[in-house]
């Protein structure tokens, strides 16, 4: 779980740098942005279900990505844009072009999760020696 915390703190991080301190890359200040804002997603439904394994908690945050995004169709995040908290966690015009970068941003979180991160959540229903299913604390 520390592990997750970490992730998390130095994704929201490099997040608002990416989009306090632009370098004239698009990469860098449009997509990285989007990318992390859903790897900041997957991680704060990884540390709450922390019992999932990754291919559920990737779903869930997908799906709550693209909720997000669904809702900017209704005009409510545009017409509160003036309020920063709307504008930086919602933003205000929906576009296909997040939809990608949450895709791609889940998709690599969820790989350095299983690998990285949480080793064993990825494999599920696979036993060891012992009998106990992979990344299964409890038996």
């Amino acid at each position: 779980m520390l592990r997750l915390l970490a992730a998390l703190v130095l994704t929201v991080a490099l997040g608002l740098l990416s989009r306090l301190a632009p370098i004239g890359w698009p990469v860098y200040d449009k997509s990285l942005g989007d990318a992390l804002y859903a790897v900041a997603a997957y991680l704060v439904l990884a540390l709450v279900l922390h019992r999932w394994p990754v291919c559920r908690v990737a779903a869930l945050a997908l799906a709550a990505c693209l909720a997000v995004e669904a809702f900017k169709f209704t005009g409510l995040p545009a017409r509160y844009a003036g309020y920063g908290a709307v504008r930086w966690l919602l933003g205000t015009t929906p576009s296909w072009h997040n939809v990608a970068c949450y895709a791609l941003g889940i998709a690599a979180i969820a790989g350095a999760d299983a690998l990285l991160l949480r080793p064993g959540r990825g494999r599920r229903g696979r036993r060891g020696a012992d009998g106990q299913v992979a990344g299964d604390e409890t038996g």
